[in-house]
């Protein structure tokens, strides 16, 4: 029980967890709470903050991103006041018992460096689309065709978009097709870690034998992390050299192009673009679409087509973007006791997306939808019912409509003097292509972004 101070919660805080835990699971297919949540110990509860003990870095990591914001909300229901959640890795982690077996690891040379896999970032689980689809068949061929594929290979993205999902899956392939196969699977910011221990242990000749060496496949995580690190950069630009002299591959990923990461030395710059350079896209509609459906099934969440069509209307950034509000959608559901529906998607959209200050004008969205599809804005406002002007006017109504929230007939006055129910059913039009339509979607999408429209 926690002690009784300033801020502290008076609580029977071991059963308090238990439920919490139970309803996780009661809502949870897969057993994968049991496997990750069972061992995680709740410490105290104090000044609002429930600290939470985990075995070790990858279960923080696992809680923290499928569990977290469910595990808040349960508390406050329980505890009936506000509480956030700490998660602390444990001093001295305890093995799992043989029934629960530890998350797979890549299983590396002696003494080569490693980090636990994510048991689901594998190729079976990540969703393909036209924004990954280059990065995602360049992975598969460094796990299928190791020894084959030599030049390295570097995925670029910004954050939350699969580039680690990519690296954990060719590890995950690698392993399970070639035990053997001695993989280095690690942080960049862990490989300065490591050179920095070496260097002050005087052991860089083993550090130097651990890459260049005993190691026949390297996967390094945000490599980008070397930039300013003189003496890094110097020592990976050896171990660079000697790996691709054997032939053997090199996965790296970042979230800038070579040619954009500051106070990097030009020879390691230039290593990076010998081998095939990858971009990965923020995902299409269709593919945040697929990326929800995939998630839900994968943490037994209870979502329609519909539902998920709403979200990925609202949310159109990354994967993380899109994990975080299903989350957040499944704890909500959980808590208040109601089905996943469109309402609900709505209302928690509307707590983690709030509506910003609008400063476009009905006349900014005219002028960039005749921008975007090359007409005068004389045409968008006068009576042309050329299909190459009228899908550019009703598009332009729509989001006059549904982002600006202009009343209909301010629309059609300003859109040449016509009558309100022409902007509706131009409104009705744009709805049901929304729905149907791919290229529709996207030129909607872009426009909202451009102009900063919700």
């Amino acid at each position: 029980m926690a002690a009784a101070g300033a801020g502290a919660l008076i609580v029977n805080e071991q059963d308090v967890w238990a439920e919490t835990i139970r309803a996780v699971e009661a809502n949870t297919a897969g057993g994968n709470v049991d496997l990750w949540l069972s061992q995680a110990r709740l410490v105290r509860i104090e000044n609002g903050i429930a600290h939470v003990e985990v075995l070790n870095e990858f279960c923080r990591e696992w809680i923290r991103d499928r569990y977290l914001e469910r595990l808040r909300l349960l508390l406050v229901a329980q505890l009936g006041s506000t509480v956030d959640i700490e998660l602390h890795v444990a001093q001295a982690a305890t093995p799992p018992s043989p029934a629960q077996p530890a998350a797979p690891t890549v299983r590396p040379a002696p003494a080569a460096a490693s980090q636990v896999v994510h048991p689901r970032y594998t190729f079976e689980h990540f969703v393909t689309g036209p924004s990954n689809e280059l990065a995602s068949e360049a992975a598969r061929s460094i796990a299928d065709r190791l020894g084959e594929a030599t030049h390295p290979l570097y995925i670029y993205a910004a954050s939350g978009l699969g580039k680690t999902h990519l690296l954990s899956a060719i590890a995950h392939q690698v392993a399970r097709r070639r035990p053997a196969c001695r993989i280095s699977y690690l942080s960049t910011q862990r490989f300065v870690e490591e050179f920095v221990h070496a260097v002050r242990g005087g052991c860089v000749e083993a550090f130097d034998r651990k890459y260049r060496d005993d190691c026949d496949l390297l996967l390094l995580d945000d490599v980008h992390v070397l930039r300013g690190k003189d003496g890094t950069q110097e020592r990976f630009f050896h171990i660079f050299n000697a790996l691709y002299d054997r032939h053997v591959p090199i996965v790296m990923t970042s979230d800038q192009w070579p040619k954009e990461i500051p106070d990097l030395e030009e020879r390691l710059r230039t290593r990076f673009l010998w081998g095939l350079i990858v971009d990965i896209q923020p995902p299409e509609y269709e593919t945040r679409v697929a990326l929800l459906r995939r998630k839900a099934e994968d943490e037994g969440i209870g979502l329609s087509d519909e539902v998920a069509q709403v979200i990925a209307l609202k949310v159109t950034g990354s994967v993380r973007e899109l994990e975080g509000v299903l989350g957040r959608l499944a704890a909500q559901a959980e808590v208040t006791g109601r089905s996943i529906d469109t309402a609900l998607a709505q209302e928690v959209l509307n707590i983690l997306l709030p509506v910003a200050p609008i400063t476009c004008t009905l006349e900014d969205l005219q002028r960039a939808v005749c921008n975007l599809f090359g007409i005068h804005l004389s045409d968008l406002r006068g009576p042309s019912r050329r299909r190459s002007v009228t899908l550019p006017r009703h598009i332009a109504m729509y989001l006059a409509r549904e982002a600006l929230r202009q009343p209909f007939p301010t629309i059609a006055e300003r859109f040449g003097n016509r009558d309100h129910t022409t902007v509706m059913a131009a409104c009705r039009h744009i709805t049901e292509l929304l729905e149907s339509d791919a290229a529709t979607r996207n030129i909607v999408t872009n426009l909202r972004r451009q102009l900063g429209l919700p």
